[in-house]
C-alpha cells in the first residue's frame, strides 16, 4: 500500500507542472488576447509566485499540526479552481485572481510531497518518482500549447481542471497510508534558529532561491525568447522546449536520485558534490542557449540546462530532510519555499520584463540568468571547503 503515496503524489505534481508550463507556454497567445505588455506579462508570472510563497509556510506549519493528506487535498482543489477561473477569464483582473489562487493551491503539494518520503536509504528513488512529474508535466504543457490559438486557449487551459478536482475529492475521502511523523507546534523562531546554526542549510536555501530565480524566469520568458529573439514558430519553440524538458529534466532527476541513494545517510560532502555538479551543468546549458542561433545547438543547451536545474532538486531536498528533525519537516520546507520564492521566481519574471523593455530580451536574460547560478555554485563550494577542513 505504501506505493500508493508516491503514485498519488506523482499525479498531483504532474497536474501541478502541467498547469504551470501550459499557462507560460500560452503567453504568446495570451499576451495579445488580453493586451498584456512585457512588464504586465512579468507581473502575471510574479502574481502566481507571490501567492505561492505566502501560502507555502502556512501550508508547512499546518502540515506539522494536522494530517498532511488533508493539506494536500485542499491544495489540489484550490489550484484546480484557480485554473478554471483563468480558463474563463475575460479581463486582466480575473486572470490575475485565478493565477493567484493557483499559486496558493500548488504551494501545499511541494510542502507535503517531500516530507512523505522520509530520510532512509531509497529516499532518492522515491523523490525521483515524485519530481519526475515536473519535466513530464511541463513538457505536456508545451505540447498542449503547440497548436493553441486565440480561439482555443481556453480549451487548452481546461485540461487539468477535471482531473484535479477528482484527485482532490479522492484525497479528502479516501485514506492513504501517509507516513506518521507526529505533530508539533513549531514556530518561526525554531526554524530561524536552525538555519542560523547550520551554514550547510543556508547553502541549500541559497541554491533553492537561485534555481527558482532561473527556472521562474525561463518558465515565463522562454517561449517569447525563442519566438521573438531566435525567430522560431510557436509550435517549433514549444516542441523544442518540451522535448528538452522531458528528456533533460527526467534524466537529471533520475541520475541525481541514484547518486543520492549511493551515499551514506550522513555523507553530506558527497551530497554537496552532486549538487555542485548539477549547478555547473545548469550554467553551461544556459550559456549555450543564450549564444546559439542553431536549432540543434539550442536544443542541446536547453537539454543540459534542464538536466542541471532539475537535477539540483533532489540533493537540496535530501539535504533539508536529513539535516532537519522530522517534527519540523513541514515548517522547514515551507520556510525554504517562502524565502526561495521571495528572492527567486517572484522578482525574476518581472525584473526580466522591466530590463527587456529597456535593453531587449536577449540582454535581459544574458544578465539575469547566469549570475544567480554562479552564486549558487559559490555557496555550495564554500560549504564543501568548510567540510573538507
Amino acid at each position: 500500500m505504501q506505493i500508493l503515496v508516491p503514485i498519488v503524489l506523482f499525479f498531483s505534481n504532474f497536474l501541478n507542472y502541467l498547469d504551470r508550463q501550459l499557462f507560460s507556454a500560452l503567453l504568446p497567445v495570451l499576451a495579445p488576447a488580453f493586451q498584456l505588455s512585457d512588464p504586465l506579462v512579468g507581473a502575471l508570472g510574479s502574481s502566481f509566485t507571490l501567492s505561492y510563497l505566502i501560502a507555502a509556510p502556512l501550508a508547512g506549519f499546518l502540515s506539522d499540526r494536522i494530517h498532511p493528506r488533508r493539506v494536500l487535498a485542499g491544495g489540489v482543489l484550490v489550484f484546480s479552481g484557480g485554473i478554471l477561473i483563468c480558463a474563463w477569464a475575460h479581463g486582466v483582473v480575473t486572470l490575475f485572481f485565478g493565477r493567484s489562487l493557483t499559486g496558493i493551491g500548488e504551494a501545499a503539494l511541494f510542502v507535503v510531497g517531500p516530507q512523505s518520503m522520509g530520510v532512509k536509504q531509497g529516499v532518492g528513488r522515491k523523490l525521483s518518482l515524485f519530481l519526475s512529474a515536473m519535466p513530464i508535466g511541463a513538457a505536456a504543457g508545451f505540447v498542449l500549447a503547440t497548436h493553441a490559438t486565440r480561439a482555443s486557449f481556453r480549451t487548452a487551459l481546461m485540461t487539468p481542471v477535471l482531473p484535479g478536482i477528482l484527485l482532490g475529492l479522492v484525497l479528502f475521502f479516501v485514506t492513504f497510508p501517509f507516513p506518521d511523523k507526529g505533530t508539533s507546534p513549531v514556530g518561526f523562531r525554531e526554524v530561524f534558529s536552525l538555519f542560523r546554526r547550520d551554514k550547510g542549510l543556508l547553502s541549500l536555501l541559497t541554491v533553492e532561491g537561485t534555481n527558482l530565480f532561473v527556472m521562474g524566469g525561463m518558465s515565463v520568458w522562454i517561449s517569447l525568447f525563442l519566438t521573438r529573439e531566435k525567430h522560431l514558430a510557436l509550435s517549433a519553440a514549444s516542441s523544442l522546449t518540451g522535448l528538452a524538458l522531458i528528456t533533460g529534466g527526467f534524466l537529471g532527476i533520475l541520475v541525481s536520485g541514484f547518486l543520492c541513494d549511493r551515499l551514506a545517510v550522513d555523507d553530506f560532502k558527497g551530497l554537496y558534490w552532486v549538487l555542485e555538479g548539477s549547478q555547473g551543468l545548469a550554467l553551461f546549458g544556459i550559456l549555450i542557449v543564450l549564444v546559439s542561433f542553431s536549432t540543434p545547438v539550442l536544443f542541446a543547451g536547453l537539454l543540459i540546462a534542464s538536466l542541471g536545474l532539475f537535477g539540483s532538486n533532489i540533493p537540496v531536498l535530501v539535504g533539508l530532510l536529513r539535516k532537519t528533525p522530522a517534527l519540523m519537516w513541514g515548517s522547514v520546507l515551507g520556510s525554504v519555499l517562502f524565502v526561495g520564492h521571495l528572492f527567486g521566481d517572484l522578482p525574476s519574471a518581472t525584473l526580466i520584463g522591466l530590463v527587456a523593455s529597456k535593453a531587449g530580451l536577449t540582454r535581459a536574460l544574458s544578465l539575469l540568468l547566469p549570475i544567480p547560478v554562479g552564486i549558487g555554485i559559490l555557496s555550495v563550494g564554500a560549504v564543501m571547503r568548510q567540510i573538507h577542513r
